[in-house]
C-alpha cells in the first residue's frame, strides 16, 4: 500500500496535511515521505528530506486474524542457521495487544519470533525434504486470549550442492576385441541428487583418442567410432566426465581401463627377406644364423614356428627359436653355396606365415700347411766355421705361391744354445758365433716351423740335422747319430724317398745296408746315400731298425755304421659316421636325470683308427652328458616346461683314435621338453559383479577367467558353478561367462556369493581351482508401495481451524534406497481435495486447510508414490464422516453485483449497502474478505453499508472486485470455530470507477530564462511542462500563450517550447503567461508564468570560433562546448549561431569545419568586447582544445575567425533588384491599407504573424503533427498557394511597452529582406508543395532533414534542451549564391500577412502587459512538492 497517497504538502509553507481518512488502516504502520524543496533559480537547485509518520490503530473489538490465511515462502537449501524464511503477521485491534507466535509443526527445523519472522534453525537439505507445511499459531494478550492459525508452506529450493556420482558397482575394467566396428561398450551413467537443471547431466570424454571413442552426451552410452587395433594401442584409459548443468557446474569422473583383446590378424614378419651367411668349411656343427621373426599379436597368436623348405640334410632350424645350425661340417670343395627358404608361421587359425630366403656361402678353409722342398735337411760343418756361416737355406711354399712367399720361419726346437739364427722371411739358417775346436763330432737336431698367412694360419715343421766335425777326421762321420725319418704311411708306394744318409769325410764313400733289413723293404743308393722303399709296406712288420754303413771307397777297412729307425703308420681313412645327422627326442618335464638316447656311430677303419669315443660339442653341458664309451646321452637335471626352454639342440660327436689325425662324425640331438599337466588353473582377480533385478534370462553378468601355465590340452579349462548361485545363475563352461538362468529378485536375495570351479580335464593328472564371486543384485523399482489398509475412515467437524489433524496413513515399499522412499499425495478432485493437505509428504499426516463445504460422508483418495524411476504407486480410499458444526450462515440476495462510481466523489461516499435474505432474528456481521487490501473502502460491519475511505482516483485504480462475507455475530469463544467461506454467505461486488476530467498542473508555478536580443527567429527560450492525471483526450494537453506577446514570443502547442518571434532591439523582462488546456469535453486549463529577460547585445562583440569538427558533431555536443568556453573564459557565454562553410548545409557532415558565433557577458552582465574575448581565447586555446578533445574523442583545433564574407552572385543581385521594385509597390499599398484598416490592425497582425509562424514552423519541421497525428499545425494560407503576386501590408509588431501600432512601420531593410524571402517563396512553389507532403509524415522530436525543402535556421543554446531546425534549399537548378540571402533568416523580420477580417471579430480591448499585476516568484522563492 502506498500510504503517501493519503498525504499532501503545501508547496509554499511545507505543511503536511492528511488528504483522506485512515479508517482502512487495520494495523500499526510506519510511513516514510520524501519532501523536496526546490528554488526557481537558473539552474534550479533542490534539497531532500525524509519525514517518518507513525500510524497507530486502537480497535479493541478487532479480534485476532492473520493478514493472510496461508503463506508460501521459499529458501535455498544449505543456507546457514538463522536465515530468514519469511514473516507472518497477525492483526490486532489495538497497539496495546501483544501477540505471541508459535509453531505447531517442524519446530526442530524452524522458529518464529515475536514479530512473526520465521527463520531456519539449521541448514536445510532439499535432498532430505523439499517441502515443509508449517502451522503457525498466534495468541494475543487479551483475556480470554484470541488465537489464530495460518498455514505456511516453505519450499526448499535446490542449489547445485551435489555433484554427479557414478555407481561403485560399475565395471571399470573392460575388454574389447580389436578390428570390430562400432562396439557398444555399455552405458556409464551417473546420478545427481539435485533436481531440475542442477540434475541435468551431460557426459563427455576428457580424451577421445583422436575420435576413437564417442559417448552420448545425454545417456552416457559409450561406443567406438573406429575399429580398435591392439597393435597400435593395446589399452586405453578413458576418463568419462559427468557434468551437471548447475551454476557453477559440478562434475565427477570415471576412469575406464579398456584392454584390447588380440585377434590373430598379423602374420609373422622377418626383419629382412634375404639373409646371407658365410660358413667356413670343415667347421663342426654350430649355429650359423638366428633368423627370428616377429609377430605384433600377443599370446598364443604370437607363437611362431619355423621350418626349412628345401635343404634339410645339412641344416636344421629350431622349431620355436628360429636358430639355424649346420648338421655336419661343410666342404667347400664339394659345395660352395646353399640356398633354401625359411618359413615362419602361426600354428593356429587363420594360418598366417612369412618366408625369407637364406643363402649360405661356404668359405674355403686353409686346409694344408706350407710344403718344404725337402722332407728333411742335413748339413755338416767343420769346427773352424765362423759366425755368419751359412748352414742351410730352408725353402717352403704354400699352395699356389712361390717359395718363401707369405711364409714365416722360426726355430721351434733344438736351438737351446742359441748357436743358430734363422731368417723368418727367407729361411736362411746361419751361425751366430764361431765354432770351437772339436775332438769328436757334435750333432744338433733343429725343428724349423714354417707358418703360412692363411686363415687360420697353418704350420708345417721340418727337421734340420747339423753335424760339426773336427778338421782332421780319420773316418766317415754321419750327419746324425741315429736316423729317424718321418713315419711312412701304409699306402707308401715303392721307390718312395725315405731318408738321405750323409757323412763328412775327405774322400768319397760307399753306402750300404748291412744289418736289420731282412724283409727287403728298403734299398740305398751307394753313392748318394738316399734310402727308398723297395715294395709296399705292411704296418704289422714295422717299426724296422736297420744299419747303414759308409765305407771309404779307396780303403774298405775304413768305415762307419749308423742306425736308421723306420716306422709305418696305419692310415686313418674314414671318419666316424652316425646313422642320422639329426635326431629328435622327447623328454617329459619334471623327469629326473635319465637316459635320453644312445648314439652309435660307425668307423670303417680298424684298430685305433676305428676306436671311437663320444662327446658333446655344443649344447647345455650343465643339463646333459654323454658316456664317451657307450654314446648314451643323459639328462643331468630336471626340466620345467613353463620356466625354461622347451627345446635344446645338442651337437654330439664320435671321434676315432686315428694316426696321424683323429677324425670326427657329428649328430645333432634335438631334445624337446614335453609339457606335463603339472599346473592347476589360476583365476584372474575377480571384482564384484552387479546385475539389476529382473534381468532377462541369458544376460551375461560378468566373465571369470582362469589361466593355466600348461599348454595344449593341459591348459584347457572348464568352468562350473559349485555353490551359492541357487537356480539363478549359470556359467558357460568354456568361456567362463556367468549368465542369468532365472531372473533375480532383489527383495528375495540381494547378494549372491558364487563358487566357481575351474578344472583341466583333458589330460591326467587333473587339477582344479575355485574362487568366490560376489554378485550384487541392484534394486529395481519393481515393488509399488502398499498401504497398511485398503481403506481408512475418520470423523471430522465441518468447521475446523487451519491445520486440524484428520488421519495419518501409512504405506510400505519392499524396495530400497530411492525406490523405497514414499511420498504421500491427495489425489485432486472437484469437491473435497482442496480442503485437505498432506502436512509432511514423507509421513502421510493429513490436515485441513480450513472449513469444509458440507457435512455428511465424503471420500478422499490418497496415493503413496515411491521415488523410483519410473515411480510406482498405490492408492487407498479414506472415508470421512463430516459433522455439521456450522453456525447460522446468512445468504445474500445477490451473489454478483456490479455498480459504477465516479472518481473524486470524496471520502465517505456511499457506494452500496449489502443485505441478506433472512436473519432469523440473529445479528449479522459483514466483513471484507478480499479486494480492499489498499483500504480504499470502509464497510460498516453491522449495517453492511460500503463507503469510500479515500477519494477514488480513476487513474490509480479503475476497477475494484470486493468479496464480502456475512456471518452470524458470535461470541469470542465461538468465533474461534468460525473460519472459511461458504457460497451463500459471500457476495462479489464489482465497482467500476468512472473517469472525471481533472485539471492539469504545471510542474512549476513559475519559470525564468535569459536571452540576447540578437538571437534569431524561433530561437528556443525555455520549455514548460504540465501534467494531467487523466487519460485519452482528457489527458492530452495543448500549450498556448495567454497574454499578448505573440509578436515577440510564441510557443509550440505540443511540446511547450517557447521560442522567439522577434526580439531585435528589445531589452528588459517580459512576463509570459502560459496556458495548458486538455482536450476533454469540458476543457480544463492550468497556467504558469514565464519571466524572460532580454539582454542587449552588439554584433560588434560577436566572436567566431572555428572548430575542426563536423557541424552535426558540434551540434550534438553544443552544451558541452558552451560549458568548456564558460569555464576557460570565466564569463557567461551565449552561442548565437552554429553553421558550416557550405551554403544551406545540404549534408551536415560533409565538412570538417564548424563556425560557432559567441558573445560573452561578465559578472556585471555587461558585454565583453570581442577583442578581450579573442585575447582570452588565444590564452586558453590549448586548454580549450584539450577539453574539447575529451568531448569529441578526437583531436580538435580551435581558431578565431571573422564571419566569412558572402559574395553576391548574379542571381542574388537580380533578386535584390526585383525585391526593391516589389517593395516600392508594397509600400504604396501599405499606406493605403494603413488609412483604411486602422482600427483592427492589431488582431489582424497577431493572427497573421501566428499563421506565418506556423507556416515557418511547418517548414522548420516538416515532420511535425498535432496531437492526433494530423497536419493541422502546418496549414498554409490559401493566398500563399494560389496567387502569383500578393500585395502585402507591412506594419511593425506592437512594442512591449505599448507603442502605437498605427505609427510604426517596418524599416526598409526589413521590408527588403522580407521581399527577398517572398520572392524565393514564389519562385519555389513546387518546393513548398513537397514540404507540405513531408509534413504528413509522423512527427519526430528531432526534426529530420528533407531533400526538397528546408528552412535555414541555426542552433542556439538555452537552459532547456536544444532543438534543431532546418534550412531552405533553393531549386537545385539554380546555382548556389556566394552571398547569403538576407531574407532567408527569419530572425531578422516579422512577417504580417493581412486578410479580410470577419464581421464579428472583436475589438482590441486587451490591456497592456508592460508590468505584471501580481508579484511573480523570483529565485529566492522556495516551493515544496512530494
Amino acid at each position: 500500500m502506498n500510504h503517501s497517497d493519503h498525504f499532501r504538502i503545501n508547496n509554499r509553507t511545507g505543511e503536511i496535511i492528511l488528504s483522506s481518512n485512515l479508517d482502512h488502516i487495520t494495523a500499526d504502520a510506519v510511513v516514510t515521505l520524501i519532501v523536496v524543496a526546490a528554488d526557481h533559480g537558473v539552474p534550479q537547485l533542490t534539497s531532500k528530506a525524509s519525514v517518518t509518520l507513525y500510524l497507530l490503530v486502537n480497535d479493541t473489538s478487532f479480534g485476532l486474524t492473520f493478514d493472510n490465511s496461508s503463506y508460501e515462502f521459499s529458501i535455498q537449501e544449505d543456507e546457514p542457521a538463522g536465515t530468514a524464511v519469511g514473516s507472518v503477521k497477525a492483526l490486532t485491534g489495538s497497539i496495546a495487544v501483544q501477540v505471541v507466535y508459535s509453531l505447531k509443526s517442524h519446530s526442530d527445523k524452524f522458529s518464529v519470533s515475536d514479530q512473526g519472522d520465521i527463520v531456519a534453525l539449521a541448514r536445510l537439505d532439499r535432498e532430505e525434504d523439499d517441502l515443509y507445511s508449517i502451522i503457525v499459531e498466534a495468541v494475543d494478550s487479551v483475556v480470554p486470549p484470541n488465537t489464530a492459525v495460518a498455514l505456511v508452506t516453505v519450499r526448499v529450493n535446490d542449489i547445485n550442492d551435489n555433484p554427479p556420482v557414478f555407481s561403485a558397482l560399475i565395471q571399470t575394467k573392460l575388454s574389447a576385441p580389436e578390428n570390430a566396428a562400432s562396439l557398444d561398450l555399455g552405458v556409464f551413467s551417473a546420478t545427481d541428487l539435485d533436481v531440475g537443471v542442477n540434475a541435468l547431466i551431460s557426459y563427455s570424454l576428457q580424451d577421445d583418442f583422436a575420435g576413437m571413442f564417442h559417448i552420448n552426451s545425454s545417456t552416457g552410452k559409450l561406443m567406438t567410432k573406429k575399429p580398435l587395433d591392439r597393435e597400435m594401442m593395446d589399452s586405453y584409459e578413458l576418463n568419462i566426465i559427468a557434468t551437471d548443468s548447475g551454476k557453477p557446474s559440478r562434475s565427477a569422473s570415471l576412469v575406464l581401463s579398456i584392454t584390447v583383446d588380440d585377434v590373430n590378424d598379423n602374420p609373422p614378419v622377418f626383419p629382412q627377406k634375404l639373409y646371407s651367411v658365410t660358413v667356413k668349411e670343415n667347421e663342426p656343427p654350430h649355429m650359423i644364423l638366428s633368423a627370428a621373426a616377429t609377430d605384433e599379436d600377443i599370446g598364443y597368436n604370437a607363437i611362431i614356428h619355423y621350418t626349412i623348405i628345401g635343404e634339410t640334410s645339412s641344416f636344421h632350424v629350431g622349431e620355436l627359436s628360429g636358430n639355424i645350425t649346420t648338421l655336419q661340417p661343410l666342404d667347400y670343395e664339394s659345395r660352395s653355396q646353399y640356398t633354401f627358404i625359411l618359413k615362419a608361421f602361426n600354428p593356429g587359425e587363420p594360418y598366417l606365415h612369412d618366408t625369407a630366403n637364406i643363402t649360405v656361402t661356404v668359405e674355403d678353409a686353409n686346409e694344408e700347411g706350407p710344403i718344404f722342398d725337402k722332407p728333411s735337411y742335413y748339413q755338416n760343418l767343420l769346427e773352424n766355421s765362423t759366425a755368419g756361416t751359412l748352414v742351410v737355406d730352408i725353402n717352403a711354399r704354400d699352395e699356389g705361391k712361390d717359395y718363401d712367399e707369405g711364409i714365416f720361419y722360426n726355430i721351434s726346437a733344438g736351438n737351446s744354445e742359441g748357436l743358430f739364427s734363422l731368417s723368418s722371411t727367407t729361411g736362411v739358417l746361419t751361425l751366430t758365433r764361431d765354432l770351437s775346436k772339436q775332438t769328436v763330432p757334435l750333432y744338433y737336431s733343429l725343428i724349423v716351423t714354417a707358418t703360412d698367412s692363411g686363415l687360420p694360419p697353418l704350420s708345417t715343421s721340418v727337421k734340420v740335422s747339423i753335424m760339426i766335425a773336427p778338421i782332421n777326421t780319420s773316418f766317415p762321420v754321419f750327419s746324425e747319430a741315429v736316423y729317424q725319418p718321418a713315419p711312412l704311411s701304409e699306402k707308401t708306394l715303392p721307390d718312395t724317398f725315405v731318408v738321405h744318409i750323409r757323412v763328412l769325410y775327405g774322400v768319397p764313400v760307399i753306402y750300404s745296408i748291412v744289418l736289420g733289413e731282412g724283409k727287403g723293404y728298403f734299398i740305398i743308393d751307394s753313392s748318394t746315400g738316399i734310402v727308398r722303399t723297395r715294395k709296399n709296406l705292411k704296418p704289422e712288420d714295422f717299426p724296422v731298425i736297420f744299419n747303414v754303413r759308409a765305407t771309404d771307397s779307396s780303403n774298405t777297412s775304413i768305415f762307419n755304421d749308423v742306425s736308421v729307425n723306420v716306422e709305418v703308420i696305419d692310415e686313418n681313412d674314414f671318419p666316424p659316421v652316425f646313422p642320422s645327422s639329426l635326431l629328435e627326442v622327447r623328454l617329459e618335464e619334471n623327469s629326473p636325470p635319465t637316459q635320453i638316447v644312445q648314439l652309435k656311430a660307425q668307423d670303417s677303419d680298424t684298430g685305433r683308427n676305428g676306436f671311437l669315443t663320444y662327446g658333446i660339442l655344443s649344447g647345455d653341458g650343465l643339463k646333459f652328458r654323454i658316456d664317451e664309451a657307450t654314446g648314451i646321452l643323459y639328462s643331468t637335471a630336471t626340466f620345467d616346461y613353463e620356466e625354461g626352454p622347451t627345446e635344446y639342440q645338442i651337437v654330439t660327436y664320435a671321434e676315432d683314435d686315428g694316426i696321424p689325425e683323429k677324425k670326427r662324425g657329428y649328430c645333432t640331438v634335438v631334445v624337446k621338453v614335453i609339457d606335463v599337466n603339472d599346473w592347476p588353473p589360476v583365476f584372474d582377480p575377480v571384482t564384484e559383479f552387479s546385475v539389476n533385478e529382473n534381468a532377462p534370462v541369458g544376460l551375461i553378468v560378468g566373465k571369470i577367467t582362469a589361466t593355466d601355465r600348461d599348454t595344449g590340452d593341459n591348459a584347457f579349462v572348464l568352468y562350473s558353478l559349485t555353490g551359492g548361485g541357487g537356480n539363478i545363475f549359470e556359467i558357460d563352461e568354456i568361456h567362463g561367462n556367468i549368465k542369468i538362468k532365472n531372473s533375480p529378485d532383489y527383495e528375495t536375495v540381494n547378494k549372491y556369493s558364487l563358487t566357481v570351479n575351474a578344472v583341466n580335464k583333458r589330460s591326467a593328472p587333473f587339477h582344479q581351482a575355485t574362487t568366490n564371486v560376489t554378485v550384487v543384485v541392484i534394486d529395481v523399482n519393481d515393488n509399488a508401495p502398499v498401504f497398511a489398509q485398503n481403506s481408512y475412515s475418520a470423523s471430522i467437524n465441518m468447521i475446523n481451524p487451519v491445520g486440524a489433524h484428520v488421519i495419518t496413513v501409512n504405506a510400505t515399499d519392499k524396495d530400497q534406497g530411492q525406490n523405497g522412499l514414499i511420498e504421500y499425495y491427495i489425489l485432486p478432485d472437484q469437491n473435497f481435495s482442496p480442503f485437505f493437505l498432506i502436512e509432511d509428504m514423507s509421513e502421510g499426516k493429513i490436515i485441513t486447510t480450513g472449513n469444509l463445504s458440507r457435512s455428511g460422508e465424503i471420500h478422499l483418495t490418497v496415493m503413496a508414490k515411491d521415488k523410483g524411476s519410473p515411480s510406482l504407486n498405490d492408492t487407498a480410499m479414506i472415508t470421512l464422516k463430516v459433522f455439521d458444526n456450522r453456525p447460522f450462515v446468512p445468504r445474500f440476495n445477490e451473489s454478483k453485483i456490479s455498480i459504477s462510481v465516479s472518481e473524486n466523489t470524496g471520502v465517505d461516499y456511499f457506494v452500496y449497502a449489502f443485505t441478506v435474505v433472512e436473519t432469523l432474528g440473529k445479528p449479522i456481521d459483514y466483513r471484507v474478505v478480499s479486494g480492499n487490501e489498499k483500504g480504499h473502502f470502509r464497510l460498516d460491519t453491522k449495517s453492511g453499508q460500503l463507503r469510500t475511505a479515500i477519494n477514488l482516483n480513476y487513474e490509480e485504480v479503475s476497477q475494484y472486485v470486493i468479496l464480502i462475507e456475512a456471518n452470524e455475530n458470535l461470541s469470542s469463544a465461538a468465533e474461534i470455530q468460525r473460519s472459511g467461506l461458504f457460497a451463500q454467505n459471500v457476495a462479489m461486488l464489482t465497482i467500476s470507477v468512472q473517469d472525471v476530467n481533472e485539471e492539469p498542473a504545471f510542474l512549476k508555478n513559475a519559470y525564468s530564462a535569459q536571452i540576447l536580443n540578437s538571437v534569431p527567429y524561433k530561437y528556443p527560450v525555455i520549455t514548460v511542462q504540465a501534467t494531467d492525471p487523466d487519460s485519452g483526450d482528457n489527458g492530452l494537453l495543448l500549450y498556448s500563450l495567454a497574454n499578448n506577446q505573440k509578436n515577440v514570443f510564441d510557443i509550440d502547442e505540443n511540446t511547450g517550447q517557447i521560442f522567439t518571434v522577434s526580439v531585435a532591439g528589445k531589452t528588459g523582462t517580459f512576463y509570459l503567461e502560459v496556458q495548458a488546456a486538455d482536450q476533454g469535453t469540458r476543457t480544463l486549463t492550468a497556467r504558469t508564468t514565464v519571466n524572460v529577460t532580454i539582454h542587449s547585445s552588439s554584433s560588434n562583440n560577436i566572436v567566431v570560433v572555428v572548430l575542426s569538427q563536423k557541424i552535426n558533431v558540434v551540434e550534438r555536443n553544443i552544451a558541452e562546448v558552451k560549458r568548456v568556453l564558460e569555464n576557460k573564459l570565466a564569463w557567461n557565454v551565449y552561442i548565437v549561431d552554429v553553421y558550416s562553410n557550405e551554403f544551406e548545409r545540404k549534408a551536415r557532415s560533409s565538412t570538417d569545419v564548424t563556425y560557432v558565433k559567441i558573445i560573452a557577458f561578465d559578472e556585471a552582465n555587461q558585454e565583453v568586447s570581442a577583442e578581450d574575448v579573442k585575447r582570452k581565447l588565444r590564452e586558453q586555446k590549448s586548454n580549450i582544445e584539450i577539453e574539447l578533445e575529451e568531448i569529441f574523442s578526437a583531436p580538435v583545433t580551435a581558431a578565431i575567425e571573422e564571419a566569412p564574407a558572402d559574395s553576391a552572385t548574379p542571381e542574388l543581385i537580380a533578386t535584390i533588384v526585383l525585391s526593391v521594385l516589389l517593395a516600392c509597390t508594397l509600400v504604396a499599398f501599405l499606406v493605403y491599407v494603413l488609412f483604411t484598416r486602422k482600427r483592427k490592425r492589431k488582431y489582424r497582425q497577431e493572427y497573421l504573424v501566428k499563421q506565418q509562424a506556423e507556416i515557418m514552423e511547418g517548414i522548420d519541421n516538416p515532420c511535425a503533427t498535432d496531437k492526433s497525428g494530423s497536419l493541422n499545425s502546418l496549414k498554409k494560407l490559401e493566398h500563399m498557394n494560389n496567387v502569383k503576386m500578393e500585395i502585402i501590408a507591412f506594419s511593425n509588431m506592437e512594442d512591449t511597452k505599448g507603442g502605437d501600432a498605427d505609427k510604426d512601420v517596418i524599416q526598409a531593410n526589413e521590408t527588403r529582406n522580407y521581399l527577398e524571402t517572398l520572392l524565393l517563396d514564389c519562385n519555389s512553389e513546387h518546393e513548398e508543395n513537397v514540404a507540405s507532403e513531408k509534413a504528413a509524415e509522423p512527427r519526430n522530436v528531432d526534426a529530420q532533414p528533407t531533400a526538397e525543402f528546408r528552412t535555414k535556421q541555426d542552433y542556439f543554446l538555452t537552459d532547456t534542451d536544444r532543438e534543431s531546425a532546418l534550412s531552405v534549399t533553393p531549386d537545385p537548378t539554380t546555382p548556389t549564391p556566394e552571398k547569403e540571402l538576407k531574407g532567408v533568416k527569419f530572425s531578422e523580420v516579422a512577417i504580417i500577412l493581412d486578410a479580410e477580417p470577419e464581421d464579428d471579430e472583436p475589438e482590441d480591448d486587451e490591456p497592456e502587459d508592460d508590468e505584471p499585476e501580481d508579484h511573480e516568484p523570483d529565485d529566492h522563492d522556495v516551493f515544496f512538492h512530494q
